[in-house]
């Protein structure tokens, strides 16, 4: 099965270092200013190298269960790659990328008993109550509980030193996301209405296939 591994390792090579575009040497030559840190889930339907389909060097990431961001703890990777990104390569918007589907978020609903995993979701509790007190339906009560874990998670960035100086001092945002996997969307939310809305649209998807 690792072959498949290989195969995608060919193709990104021709693209990226063979082809007279190719941005790889460019990158190793002048290094790398990624716009973007991605926090996301571990989920490998909701990798952001996948679904946003990014040029090398486009965007650095962090992957945790459920996107969950802890309060801050120094010397964790997350600090430390929070600290690199945004002191030393300027990296302007934090994203919290949650996605519907999410299996992390469903064993914190399911209270699993598993004292490893529970040990690091349960962050996420308090998210879990306040989605309880939206909604009676089962399925409703998750992606509800997905998007209140991504507004607890960039609540949770503000307590990062490097980001709490970043944002503050205006050189950097946190944009809070979630996938839905059903429908294909990405949503954001907006402090106006305090709602997470579609920011994507299958018209712009089909306009991009007709000019591909």
């Amino acid at each position: 099965m690792i072959d498949e591994l290989i195969a995608g390792f060919e193709d990104f090579k021709r693209y990226s270092y063979d082809a007279k575009d190719g941005v790889m040497q460019q990158l190793i030559e002048e290094g790398q200013s990624p716009r973007y840190f991605i926090i996301s889930c571990i989920d490998s339907r909701a990798n952001p190298g996948t679904i946003f389909r990014p040029a090398p060097g486009a965007f650095f990431a962090h992957k945790a269960m459920g996107a969950i961001v802890r309060p801050y703890k120094q010397g964790t990777a997350l600090s430390a790659a929070l600290r690199f990104a945004l002191d030393y390569n300027k990296v302007q918007k934090i994203i919290v990328l949650g996605h519907t589907e999410c299996g992390a978020i469903k064993a914190l609903a399911d209270n699993i008993d598993d004292d490893e995993i529970s040990s690091f979701i349960e962050v996420a509790q308090n998210a879990l109550i306040r989605a309880k007190a939206c909604t009676d339906c089962a399925e409703e009560l998750l992606d509800r509980t997905v998007e209140e874990t991504v507004i607890e998670s960039a609540q949770n960035l503000m307590t990062y030193p490097a980001v709490n100086r970043a944002v503050t001092e205006g050189r950097a945002e946190i944009v809070r996301w979630v996938v839905d996997m059903k429908a294909g969307d990405v949503l954001e939310y907006r402090d106006k209405t305090k709602k997470f809305e579609v920011i994507t649209t299958h018209e712009n998807l089909e306009d991009s296939r007709k000019n591909a």
